[in-house]
């Protein structure tokens, strides 16, 4: 039988992706694909999957009162943060690590739209609660079947959050100017993506026969 992946994602136009750019190039694999926990159980049946595919951040149903942030009020905040004619400021008279200098101050540049972003996405209601629960269940239900997370807005606190819950792997959506290139550059990485999860069902594979003692 081929191995059997199952891709759990809240939005339709990832699941579109998934079917149409990504799995026609898998032949060898065979793809279930659903919106939630208890849909994938249901469509499974009695077949036990090789692999969860899952999307990292979805709606938290517990934020009661979700909206967008005011670009007024996205302005009044990017206009506080250091441009760079602070991180280049003095630079020429450092002395000390020069290149460590640089880089930290143009990081405060980039925590600050990080921190801008992680806001926004509170305010919508939008985090990783929705992935770690998919993650949790597959781990109570699958024990043993690896489970990897494919996100597109995932943050370096994501990634120490998904270590900690004991995810197998982590991967990065392709992201484009609009829906079109993100197609495009989602059936580049396909193959490698494709690969990568290949490998990582043949490890958890190799180490059942291994623990059963099978030769």
């Amino acid at each position: 039988m081929k191995p059997l992946i199952c891709f759990i994602d809240d939005s339709a136009f990832e699941h579109d992706l998934v079917r149409n750019e990504i799995a026609p190039l898998a032949p060898d694999l065979e793809f279930v694909q659903a919106c939630t926990f208890t849909e994938v159980r249901d469509l499974l049946a009695m077949r036990v999957p090789s692999l969860f595919l899952l999307d990292l951040w979805g709606q938290d149903d517990s934020v009661t009162d979700p909206s967008l942030p005011s670009k007024e009020e996205l302005r009044a905040r990017i206009a506080r943060f250091p441009d760079l004619d602070q991180v280049y400021e003095g630079l020429d008279s450092f002395e000390g690590d020069l290149n460590n200098e640089f880089l930290k101050r143009l990081f405060m540049v980039v925590d600050c739209w990080r921190r801008l972003f992680q806001d926004a996405c509170d305010q919508i209601g939008q985090n990783r609660k929705y992935g770690l629960f998919n993650l949790k269940e597959a781990r109570m239900h699958y024990p043993g079947v690896p489970a990897v997370f494919y996100t597109r807005k995932s943050l370096i606190n994501d990634a120490v959050a998904l270590i900690r819950a004991g995810a197998d792997g982590l991967f990065i959506k392709p992201t484009g100017l609009d829906d079109d290139h993100t197609r495009r550059l989602t059936r580049e990485y396909a193959p490698l993506l494709l690969n990568d999860l290949r490998e990582i069902i043949a490890q958890s594979t190799t180490k059942i026969f291994d623990l059963c003692g099978c030769p």
